[in-house]
């Protein structure tokens, strides 16, 4: 049995669209993000012909709206990736107002590849992976998508103590609340190799659950069963159902392991809807739902002041504030210290809680010994927690220790593949690495994910300055003001029309930042970094020193970040580095 697909060759290239792999001279893989890829088998399909940018657009994002910045900083992506520091022009030609036109010879040929069959039918190996996604909750209750999302915690949580499985952490599948996703498919994104679904429904006085588990690899059920309880006693079912699914899973457990399977968190089903209900807007990272998830963990510690996990979502959100929102660092990591502590007193063994803690003494007290300690206690408590690694990566970044920064980051992908913040940091880690190509990139992949990510465009705005892509940086600024308008992405702005040698635009930028710090708390290293880009380097040493001051999250890559490079060497810089401690 054979299948055809299309290979085309240009100059040392070669591109095979069903295996979808681009390879250079003897076989040296190329690497492209996926929309990159399809954007070059669309032009060299249709090589020697302009292909307009409608036309594209449809046929890379058919059905989407996408603005035509994406499509430029994609094409953009795609020449890197080919040039290498030759002519780009050789390959992809800009048509202007039209399209563009891939304008080298092009050879078409069809290969062959073979398809064994199978001989026999060998037992297939137990999952070692997999994801539990929200129930579908029936009936109408009015709680129903976090009833289902409930069961799916609790399931998520207590297999998190078996070493031997990796389980998809709650944040990754928040998406698939109130909707009935096809398993197969979320587990090809979310790369398992199974995954539990399921339904659960309140009828009088009692809870009743169904559940299957569903090989990724050919849509088979594994495992199959239902349960009932008494509605008032819904964490013995979570309980039975953790264990059922071990032993579907053949898992052989310890001790410990199997008594992690009915640790209970909190005995108040009212504490525990509502730290779901945070826990579901902390992941929007938006100030607006911050404060909601703010909310939502103080009526859960009203319901059980015991309740460690709630402490520690106090605090997860408290240390975000004044990255998302505009609360003073001096008001906000304080308070995140306090409901980290709290939380820490009551469950040592809390990973989110160690955390957020190193969080605080990495971006605020910059107690670097004592937040890597840490951050190394979260993830012996929890070594697949993907939030202790994401934010240790970025500790290690700040330090400059860029390889390890990078391991940190690539697990928490692997972790938690679909969250947008942690792909948008590993670009970050690879931008203070000052691999800006490899940054440009992965923020492409993170856009895949959802092209109007407002951080992703504030990131490749950076990342494009590095590579002297001051128009296409311009544009990747005005689209994450657009999206969010936060002060950060309009800093990025500013930077950009600076560097375009638009003065006068960065300076409205500067008036803009300054006007909004006369009614909500605007970090002093925003206007830095605009400052910089005009040349105007002691009121950008005024303003990060403001900035060291105000607790800001920033200063602490101040000897990393390409951006603080015109400063190196000035005594006033050196002087601030010391008090930062890098």
């Amino acid at each position: 049995m054979s299948s055809s697909r299309a290979v085309y060759e240009f100059g040392p290239y070669r591109l095979d669209v069903g295996s979808r792999l681009l390879t250079r001279g003897p076989g040296e893989p190329v690497p492209l993000t996926p929309k990159a890829f399809d954007t070059l088998a669309v032009l060299l399909e249709r090589h020697g012909r302009v292909v307009s940018k409608e036309e594209l657009l449809e046929a890379v994002w058919p059905g989407v709206f996408i603005e035509e910045a994406t499509l430029t900083q994609n094409v953009y992506t795609l020449r890197k990736a080919l040039g290498e520091g030759s002519d780009e022009s050789l390959y992809i030609q800009t048509v202007p107002r039209r399209g563009y036109r891939f304008a080298a010879p092009v050879a078409s040929a069809a290969t062959t590849q073979a398809v064994a069959l199978p001989v026999g039918a060998p037992a297939k190996p137990a999952p070692r992976t997999i994801a539990v996604l929200p129930f579908a909750a029936l009936g109408a209750d009015v709680d129903k998508d976090f009833l289902g999302l409930g069961m799916a915690d609790a399931v998520i949580t207590r297999l998190t103590h078996v070493r031997s499985l990796t389980v998809r952490a709650t944040s990754a599948v928040l998406r698939y609340v109130g909707q009935t996703p096809d398993p197969v498919t979320v587990g090809q994104d979310l790369a398992v190799d199974a995954v539990l679904e399921g339904t659960v429904q309140r009828a009088e006085t009692r809870v009743r659950a169904t559940v299957r588990l569903v090989s990724v690899a050919d849509g088979r059920v594994i495992w199959a069963d239902k349960l009932d309880t008494v509605a008032a006693d819904i964490f013995t079912l979570q309980d039975t159902l953790s264990e059922r699914v071990a032993d579907a899973l053949r898992l052989e457990l310890s001790a410990p392991e199997r008594q992690g399977l009915s640790r209970r968190v909190t005995e108040s089903t009212e504490a525990y809807q509502a730290y779901l209900r945070g826990r579901y807007f902390w992941d929007r990272r938006t100030e607006e739902n911050l404060h909601k998830a703010i909310t939502y963990f103080r009526q859960a510690l009203d319901r059980d002041p015991l309740y460690a996990r709630a402490y520690a979502g106090l605090a997860d959100s408290f240390v975000l504030l004044p990255l998302y929102g505009s609360a003073s660092p001096r008001d906000a990591f304080p308070k995140a210290q306090e409901a980290a502590n709290r939380a820490l007193d009551l469950d040592d063994e809390l990973a989110e809680a160690h955390t957020s803690l190193a969080y605080t003494r990495f971006f605020f007290d910059r107690h670097w010994d004592a937040a890597e300690a840490s951050f190394l206690r979260a993830l012996a408590a929890n070594p697949r927690y993907a939030t202790a690694h994401h934010w240790y990566a970025f500790f290690l970044a700040a330090r400059g220790r860029h390889e390890e920064a990078r391991s940190h980051a690539l697990r928490a992908v692997e972790l938690d593949p679909l969250s947008l913040v942690i792909n948008a940091d590993l670009a970050f880690v690879h931008y203070f690495a000052r691999r800006s190509e490899e940054a440009l990139v992965q923020f492409g992949r993170t856009l895949e994910l959802d092209p109007a990510f407002a951080y992703g465009h504030l990131g490749t705005a950076l990342a494009l300055v590095e590579q002297g892509e001051f128009g296409a940086a311009v544009l990747a600024g005005e689209r994450a003001v657009a999206l969010s308008n936060s002060s950060f992405a309009l800093a990025a702005l500013g930077r950009a029309r600076a560097l375009a040698a638009d003065a006068a635009g960065a300076e409205a930028v500067l008036r803009e930042l300054d006007d909004r710090a006369q009614t909500q708390h605007v970090q002093a290293n925003y206007a830095a970094l605009v400052l910089l880009a005009l040349g105007r380097q002691a009121d950008a040493l005024d303003r990060l020193e403001q900035a060291f001051e105000e607790g800001s999250h920033f200063v602490a890559f101040l000897k990393v970040w390409p951006v603080y490079d015109p400063l190196r060497g000035l005594a006033r810089f050196g002087e601030l580095c010391e008090r930062v401690g890098v």
